[in-house]
């Protein structure tokens, strides 16, 4: 009869009470693994999130630093490449050694030395008046100019030229603080190679920009007012005359160029 009952008792409430324990045990080791795996997820997860940080960060200075080098050296070839003594240095308040045009242009404008500046001006819209300086030829070099809208749209550089064929560079800029670099096919098609904004440009009335052009063979580099604004790599033309002008997009224009100066590279 005990041994009956102690049948009984094991299977009544012993067992029940092992397999309780034993549940217990079990589902505390389910959780105690789960939660070690969401702890390893979480790890896993923030040490991914550091690491994404982290070259996230890396790839920030290293384009930081990379853009700075690329500013200091676009900095230190203006001030290479314009110091020095020019072998062109005039203030072009009168006629130099450099011969530049000096004529009426049909329908009105030219070009002519007057208030002390070399002066391009064009009435016609639509159009431009080059004024070369006939007794130049340069191909690397740097050419820096001063330049003020005294009415009208815009004016800028010629470089590079056979002005009898209509083959240049022209890099220009508008009153609307825009500049252009493009090259002249012939007399009737110009094709522009460079277009953008650029702050430094001075764009109220009878301001004067100061314009380079630093070429060295087929790299044209572009500064306004000591500023870099743009570099483009263009094989068209290799030397040339230099020369200045006026172009007329909707108003009669005038530009008065003052201190020229070249440094040949």
């Amino acid at each position: 009869m005990f041994s009956g009952f102690g049948l009984i008792l094991y299977g009544a409430v012993l067992q029940p009470a092992q397999k309780r324990a034993q549940g217990t045990a079990t589902a505390q080791a389910v959780n105690t693994a789960q939660a070690q795996a969401q702890a390893t997820a979480q790890a896993q997860t923030t040490a991914t999130a550091q690491a994404q940080a982290n070259a996230t960060a890396t790839a920030q200075a290293q384009a930081t630093a990379q853009a700075q080098a690329t500013a200091t050296a676009l900095q230190n070839l203006y001030t290479q490449s314009t110091k020095g003594t020019p072998v062109l240095d005039s203030p072009l308040d009168v006629q130099d050694n450099a011969n530049w045009d000096n004529y009426d242009a049909v329908g009105g404008g030219g070009c002519s030395f007057s208030g002390g500046a070399l002066h391009s001006t064009i009435p016609q819209a639509r159009f431009y008046v080059p004024c070369f300086a006939q007794a130049t030829n340069f191909g690397n070099f740097a050419l820096q100019i001063q330049m003020t809208i005294v009415k009208g749209d815009e004016g800028g550089l010629i470089f590079r030229a056979d002005d009898k064929a209509s083959k240049f560079y022209l890099f220009h800029i508008n009153k609307d603080g825009t500049y252009d670099l493009s090259v002249a096919k012939d007399d009737k098609h110009n094709s522009s190679i460079a277009f953008d904004n650029l702050a430094a440009i001075k764009t109220k009335p009878g301001e004067t920009n100061q314009l380079t052009v630093i070429a060295r063979k087929n790299t044209i580099y572009l500064y306004i007012n000591g500023v870099f604004a743009n570099s483009v790599s263009d094989s068209s033309y290799a030397s040339g005359k230099i020369g200045i002008f006026a172009s007329d997009h909707t108003n009669a224009t005038d530009v008065a160029f003052r201190n020229v100066k070249v440094w040949q590279l």
